[in-house]
């Protein structure tokens, strides 16, 4: 069911100045940046090395998921996503072990879903249907 890691999700008060730091400190290459404007964010994606990416995510207002996670923090790790096969039967199969999932996007070609926190020991861990 699992095939990896596809990111980590990083929550940053300036986009443009972090995703210059890893350009310029690791030779990065900045891959997509999309605006959410539903979300209130701003997210780049960054590839370290050919596999490994980032995605660096800004608010766009205060009052979406990066926006609150920023009021009680200075950014830092927000999430990471880990890839599965199907995401609606792997997410089934997590709720009937009494997991929480929340975020569920089943309708777009990017499938994603989210482990609640409180599940996860703490952890928002992103789940993203890939092959």
């Amino acid at each position: 069911m699992i095939n990896g890691i596809d990111h980590v999700g990083i929550a940053v008060e300036n986009l443009d100045d972090i995703v210059s730091f890893f350009q310029e400190t690791f030779g990065a290459q900045e891959t997509s940046r999309t605006e959410y404007k539903e979300l209130q964010q701003v997210s780049a994606k960054i590839n370290l090395n050919g596999t490994t990416e980032l995605e660096l995510m800004q608010p766009t207002g205060p009052d979406g998921a990066i926006g609150q996670f920023m009021k009680k923090s200075r950014g830092g790790y927000h999430h990471i996503s880990i890839v599965c096969e199907n995401i609606e039967d792997f997410t089934d199969q997590l709720e009937k072990k009494g997991l929480i999932i929340i975020g569920k996007m089943f309708d777009s070609p990017n499938k994603v879903a989210f482990i609640h926190p409180k599940s996860a020991k703490g952890l928002l861990i992103e789940l993203k249907q890939g092959a």
